[in-house]
């Protein structure tokens, strides 16, 4: 035990600062990004797996319209493929083939302890914008596999009248809602 001590020592503040500065600091795995697969019908197949993925924000009841929900809304989480969160932290672009999945939760309370308050309940809906100029000659493209009480399987790219225009307009950076995601603004490069 004596004998490690002083490693510890060493390399404790080397552990501190890497984990202080964040998910950027993450190594990206040697695994190849997911990339947005898609039906022969051009419909693009739901992502698997993304509860792996980098949470990049969340918000509950976020609305673009005038109108105000009862309660305190749904919830949304919002997360990229690491490689593309790391990519961005490196060069401040989003790769080709990135995928942003907004997973809407309905907000449940009441449950076990729980006597106030909201937490997440049951996923509901999942919307998914994908950078793939290969399929979508604007760059963009985005999705919904909301489907009742189930999700779609795939779904067909929504008219840029939907989604597209409104991100062109008002996103960030590159279509992507930045603004809204404290993991992507915190990761953006800084210029001097």
């Amino acid at each position: 035990m004596k004998r490690l001590l002083p490693l510890v020592v060493t390399l404790l503040p080397v552990a501190l600062f890497l984990g202080a500065r964040g998910p950027a600091a993450a190594p990206a795995s040697d695994s190849k990004m997911a990339t947005p697969r898609y039906d022969k019908t051009g419909a693009l197949v739901r992502p698997e797996g993304f509860d792996r993925w980098t949470f990049v924000g969340a918000n509950i009841g976020m609305s673009y319209s005038e109108e105000a929900a009862k309660g305190p809304g749904e919830f949304h989480n919002v997360y990229t493929q690491p490689e593309a969160y790391a990519a961005y932290a490196a060069t401040g672009k989003f790769p080709e083939k990135t995928m942003f999945l907004l997973v809407v939760h309905e907000p449940a309370q009441k449950v076990s302890i729980n006597k106030s308050g909201y937490f997440e309940g049951p996923m509901k809906g999942l919307a998914v914008s994908v950078k793939d100029r290969e399929h979508s000659p604007e760059g963009w493209a985005f999705y919904s596999f909301d489907e009742g009480a189930k999700l779609a399987a795939t779904a067909k790219a929504m008219p840029t009248a939907m989604c597209f225009d409104c991100h062109a307009k008002h996103a960030d950076d590159d279509h992507v809602f930045v603004q809204f995601h404290p993991i992507l603004r915190q990761a953006r490069p800084r210029t001097p």
